[in-house]
């Protein structure tokens, strides 16, 4: 750590005054309320579950209080150590069977040995899950092989250069390649984690999250304690820790995905010496789904400091700072793999619908564009999808590749049938859908002919199965009219369906990844495309069919009232508006106006059926694209004082109640189309 300065006599009392009283209260109410101290200054949020904390700053602090009354730190380490203890085990406890986590520590020297040892006795005694530990050794020759406990995997990555500087990315990049569990933990020698560490990670990545950062305070022992603990102490609050940190954000200990990890384009060897990579890649981490709400207590133990780590002038930060002017969507595409060239990838996620998904193949496979790529994404299926979806794979190896999930909805599946596609071109591609003949040579023939395009569409059909005898009709939508541009027309509605489009793989990795909700989750996704101005090329052959059938195996379908449903569809509206303002849809257009009579019917829609959230979040929207209308401001402020009154839930059922004894005429003009 480096050094503190020292505290001026306003900090002294300002601890005293407005402080010890917090922690007082903090530390003796239940867990977890001791989570929630922090500095005067600094404003945090309870993670979904309440068991967790997030600091609302831009860079991670140090404890002010502890500085200067170092028993409320003695005090702090020993209630977190009670809640979660850190034990110690020369060798670990779990059965066989492939390991569910897979510890990367990368290395360097003899000189903090002790410091990695401590920390792999700390990791052997996690319980209730089976771990495997990488030390990935970076040294001109092996020097600790053979020091290490059996249970740990050995691997010598050297550098080309001998005389280079340590690089932590390469050490990692080394050890996720060799990896065999499904998550990675990323983690330094010289933290010490409780027993419970790695099973709550676990649990987290569980629950959808790619990243997770779990680091609520980080006790740093000084050298003397170091010392004992080194010598077999497990008395770690022996003596005050000599800073404590709070939610270190991007270093010292995260949990990743493998696939997360290969999708980002990994860590970014460019950085050599210490300090920035972290950073670099924590900006990079945020694209995925990430757990930021800080729960556990990590202790460091005592070392001599890298030189310029913490230095303004670093070279290292200094790269980290120009690199990271860049989008972090742009980064991750240049360290991702090329994609290859002339490759159409078809990503289809299902749930339960195997009749059905022969098919969609069938319709891929039919394309007469080569090569090709179909990535089937079984999305936690209950019937035969699987197995169909795996008999599939099995008769065209080099042609499908199967990934089987827990049910994640379809944004979720997309993105991880997008993450393990390696084509160009990229077509998304619903289970009950079809593509017709010739999609792909000419739409890709068309996004050759126009180097500027970055979508290609054409002319898409509906069926309707519901009906007998079922006929083809079309074009749906505007999907038989050439347009240069999504917006301002995607404002008002999706208007093409999900099978229409071919994309260029440039335009995704630009956009960012699907949205993991069940609602509304594409249209929100065409919305960042058009907020990056994709062109678009028109052909004039019709290209896909969509179909509509009975039935309640559609992958959105959480039913009509669901309050993530409808929190999905606010926040798709949300995002939507951003995009259109982004792509330069005039705030007083005719789109504008009909996009906030969408958006008011949809808050009083969300408030009838209890989503009060989702209804003020959408009141907000319609008011701030409608109240250039002077009529239309007059009935915002008429409905807020309505709802200020009765509250959200009360006055939209009051207002659709009103509305449903309206005539027709008078509904329709509330409509969007």
């Amino acid at each position: 750590m480096a050094e503190a300065a020292r505290p001026s006599r306003k900090e002294w009392l300002g601890v005293w005054l407005k402080e010890r009283l917090r922690y007082e209260w903090l530390l003796r109410r239940p867990a977890p309320a001791h989570l929630a101290i922090a500095n005067r200054d600094e404003r945090l949020q309870a993670s979904p579950d309440g068991g967790g904390q997030a600091c609302l700053w831009r860079h991670t602090s140090r404890l002010h209080a502890p500085r200067l009354q170092p028993q409320l730190g003695s005090r702090l380490l020993h209630r977190c150590l009670a809640e979660a203890p850190i034990r110690r085990r020369a060798a670990p406890l779990w059965g066989d069977g492939p390991p569910e986590l897979s510890v990367l520590i990368g290395h360097r020297g003899l000189e903090r040995l002790p410091l990695l040892l401590a920390t792999l006795d700390s990791l052997a005694a996690q319980e209730d899950v089976r771990l495997e530990c990488l030390v990935i050794e970076q040294d001109s020759e092996p020097r600790i092989a053979d020091r290490l406990p059996p249970w740990v995997r050995h691997i010598h990555g050297p550098l080309p250069d001998p005389t280079a500087p340590y690089n932590r990315s390469h050490t990692f990049n080394l050890g996720a390649r060799a990896a065999l569990a499904p998550v990675l933990l990323l983690h330094d020698n010289d933290m010490l984690v409780p027993a419970g560490y790695a099973r709550r990670l676990l649990e987290r990545i569980a629950r959808g999250y790619a990243v997770v950062n779990p680091k609520r305070f980080v006790f740093y022992l000084d050298e003397v304690h170091s010392a004992r603990v080194l010598a077999g102490s497990q008395h770690y609050g022996a003596r005050p820790a000599e800073a404590i940190v709070q939610n270190l954000e991007a270093g010292g200990s995260m949990a990743i995905t493998a696939e997360a990890y290969a999708a980002i384009g990994g860590m970014d060897e460019g950085f050599v010496g210490w300090g920035g990579e972290d950073n670099e890649f924590w900006d990079r981490c945020l694209t995925r789904p990430t757990w930021i709400w800080g729960y556990e207590p990590i202790v460091h133990l005592w070392h001599r400091g890298q030189p310029l780590k913490h230095r303004w002038d670093n070279p290292n930060l200094e790269r980290a700072r120009a690199v990271m002017r860049r989008p972090a969507l742009e980064r991750i595409a240049a360290l991702r793999p090329a994609p290859v060239p002339g490759l159409v990838s078809t990503i289809i996620p299902v749930h339960n619908r195997s009749g059905l998904l022969r098919e969609a193949v069938a319709s891929v496979l039919a394309q007469d564009h080569r090569p090709i790529e179909i990535v089937i994404v079984d999305d936690g299926s209950s019937d035969d999808t699987g197995e169909v979806a795996d008999g599939l794979a099995a008769a065209h190896p080099a042609i499908i590749r199967v990934i089987h999930q827990p049910n994640g909805g379809p944004g979720a599946a997309r993105q991880r049938g997008l993450d393990h596609s390696r084509g160009e071109f990229v077509q998304y591609l619903d289970s009950d859908d079809l593509l017709l003949p010739g999609k792909f040579s000419a739409q890709v023939e068309a996004l050759n002919r126009s180097p500027e395009a970055r979508i290609a569409y054409g002319p898409s059909l509906e069926e309707n199965h519901s009906r007998r005898p079922v006929q083809r009709r079309g074009p749906m939508r505007a999907t038989g009219t050439p347009l240069e541009r999504l917006f301002p027309l995607l404002l008002l509605e999706r208007w093409w369906t999900t099978s229409c489009p071919l994309y260029r793989r440039e335009l995704l990795d630009r956009i960012g990844p699907w949205q993991p909700w069940i609602n509304e989750e594409d249209w929100e996704y065409d919305g960042r495309a058009g907020a990056a101005g994709a062109p678009l090329v028109w052909v004039p052959g019709e290209v896909s069919v969509r179909r509509i059938h009975m039935g309640d195996d559609h992958l959105s379908d959480r039913g009509h009232l669901d309050p993530r449903k409808l929190g999905d569809r606010a926040r798709a509206q949300d995002s939507l508006l951003r995009s259109a303002l982004a792509a330069g849809v005039d705030r007083r257009s005719s789109e504008m106006a009909r996009f906030s009579r969408s958006a008011f019917l949809l808050s009083r829609q969300c408030g009838a059926a209890g989503a009060e959230q989702a209804s003020e979040r959408l009141f907000q929207l319609a008011r701030h694209t409608g109240s250039w209308q002077r009529r239309r401001r007059l009935e915002f402020l008429a409905y807020r004082l309505l709802a200020a009154v009765l509250g959200w839930g009360r006055a939209a059922r009051l207002s659709m109640g009103v509305r449903t004894r309206l005539p027709p005429g008078a509904r329709q003009s509330e409509t969007m189309i």
